[in-house]
């Protein structure tokens, strides 16, 4: 069992993704802690620690698919970490709709950063429609995809926190709950894990 920042959990991780291949964290670069600190200044909010420790031990950026690269999806860079901020809104909500979009991108930003204070349309983005599974969706740091148009989601909200990590699915739905990001990373893994087997 992978738990992130516990003795020798990068031995242990390495073990979990030997099967695909020694090339699979080539693209990673570890995040510098300065480049973490700033994030957090940016989202107004604090990143989960097993998630912080992951970025500065591993880091960042594309998963390899059969042997392709930067095709399996990816985790931003700390810096991108900011795009994150409001699209679990609108990819379940559906208001970046094009000829029906509810609200800009920058209005969509400003409502999660704000966690709901300033909203443009409270019409529509009611507290209804901005929980998803009894997780508010400005709680929902997006933070990478898993290369088949799902997208990877940190919760970043107050404790006590009903999940840490899930998976936003192309049918707007939330997979892979996890009560860790450690558990949530094993989720992700599984799943390149079975893509090699199919491969």
């Amino acid at each position: 069992m992978l738990r992130i920042g516990k003795r020798d959990w990068v031995s242990t991780l390495k073990t979990i993704t030997e099967p695909l291949g020694s090339a699979f964290w080539a693209d990673f670069k570890p995040a510098r802690e300065s480049e973490m600190r700033k994030a957090e200044r940016q989202l107004g909010r604090k990143l989960d620690l097993e998630f912080r420790e992951f970025y500065r031990t591993v880091g960042y950026g594309y998963f390899p698919f059969r042997d392709l690269p930067r095709c399996g999806g990816c985790f931003v860079t700390p810096a991108e970490l900011i795009l994150g901020a409001g699209p679990a809104i609108s990819f379940i909500t559906g208001s970046r709709s094009p000829g029906d979009e509810w609200a800009s991108s920058e209005q969509h930003a400003r409502l999660w950063l704000s966690r709901g204070r300033e909203n443009p349309d409270a019409h529509r983005f009611t507290d209804d429609v901005l929980t998803l599974e009894g997780v508010r969706l400005y709680d929902l740091l997006q933070f990478g995809s898993n290369g088949c148009c799902c997208y990877h989601q940190l919760y970043v909200g107050p404790d006590p926190a009903p999940l840490r990590y899930c998976l936003l699915t192309d049918s707007q739905e939330m997979e892979d709950r996890a009560a860790s990001f450690s558990e949530g990373l094993e989720k992700i893994l599984a799943f390149h894990l079975l893509s090699a087997e199919d491969g």
